[in-house]
């Protein structure tokens, strides 16, 4: 019995890419303003990790480099590597945590947009936030710590939203000029001297 082969699918160059998977519709409005929060906060808390991890990174490597030295000779073609190595890990490091601050301060800027154009759903979307923390706090595992300080900061955003705004500053006074009188009909106005 033959063995069939099959033939071999060949790729022709001129087929298109596949489409692109359609972008979804944006979710309800308290719903985006309850993500660009979370997002917020996440990228804060990733930016202060980012500025601890710098701050100890170049200690880290003088450390490591100072125990491989004391282990063997001096080599400067070694020791180049090690230095160029973590360079560019420094700079790669560099630009994530630049990435992340603008991320960050992008989404700080849309929070207060939309708590100025939309304040009554981003209430509703701070809310949703606290009482899922809430929840989520009662978990084991969770730390609790952490998750109430932050629904402290949502807690007190919340409450400077509800807040009455202040009322609008007074009017300044009106002149109180004697308003300039007409002549009644009829009767003629004296004449100012020099007129002929």
């Amino acid at each position: 019995m033959k063995a069939r082969r099959r033939k071999a699918t060949r790729k022709h160059r001129d087929t298109t890419p596949p489409a692109p998977p359609p972008i979804p519709p944006p979710p309800d409005l308290t719903t985006e303003i309850e993500q660009s929060v979370e997002s917020r906060d996440k990228l804060e808390i990733d930016v202060a990790r980012l500025k601890a991890e710098r701050d100890q990174s170049k200690s880290a490597f003088l450390r490591t480099f100072a125990s491989e030295m004391s282990a063997v000779v001096v080599n400067p073609n070694r020791a180049l590597e090690r230095y160029a190595a973590w360079q560019a890990q420094e700079a790669r490091a560099t630009q994530a945590a630049e990435a992340v601050i603008q991320l960050s301060a992008m989404f700080k800027e849309r929070v207060a947009r939309f708590k100025s154009n939309s304040k009554d759903e981003s209430v509703a979307a701070l809310r949703r936030i606290i009482e899922r923390l809430t929840a989520e706090r009662d978990k084991p595992g969770a730390d609790r710590n952490a998750i109430d300080k932050r629904i402290e900061r949502l807690m007190a955003e919340q409450e400077a939203l509800c807040a009455t705004s202040p009322p609008a500053p007074p009017r300044p006074p009106k002149d109180k000029t004697k308003p300039v009188q007409r002549p009644a009909a009829g009767k003629t106005q004296p004449r100012e001297r020099g007129d002929i």
